[in-house]
Formats: C-alpha cells, sequence, structure tokens
C-alpha cells in the first residue's frame, strides 16, 4: 500500500469512529491471528476486533468500585 492509500485509509477510518492502536506481537501469534481469518473475517484488523468484543463483551462481576479504576 502507498503512502497515499494508507493516508486515506486511516482519514476514513478515523471519520468511521476508529482510533489508531500499534501492537507488536510475536510471529508465531500473527501466524495464528492470520489463520483465524475466513469469509465473514477477512484481515487481520477484524479478527483481533472480533476477540476484543468477544472479550470486552463478556461480564464478569467485580468485588469493589477500585477494581474498575485503572491506577
Amino acid at each position: 500500500m502507498d503512502a497515499q492509500q494508507k493516508r486515506l485509509q486511516r482519514q476514513r477510518r478515523r471519520a468511521e469512529g476508529f482510533k489508531p492502536l500499534e501492537l507488536w506481537l510475536p510471529s508465531d501469534m500473527i501466524e495464528k491471528i492470520d489463520s483465524m481469518k475466513n469469509d465473514q473475517i477477512a484481515s487481520r484488523d477484524a479478527v483481533i476486533m472480533a476477540l476484543l468484543q468477544d472479550t470486552l463483551t463478556s461480564t464478569r462481576p467485580s468485588a469493589s468500585k477500585e477494581q474498575l479504576m485503572l491506577l
């Protein structure tokens, strides 16, 4: 992807409400993520987003309000 295409893609994603996140992972983990791609999920971004959505939407009871706060 050339610089112009990348710039346009970033602008489009920001307009859609997305924010960039740089993530460095070991190559074996990248291979696992790539193996999870299918007809409905065609990119690494989509696989990672699906994994995070599944994880973040599962409700877990917290023992206290302090557990919810980031320190």
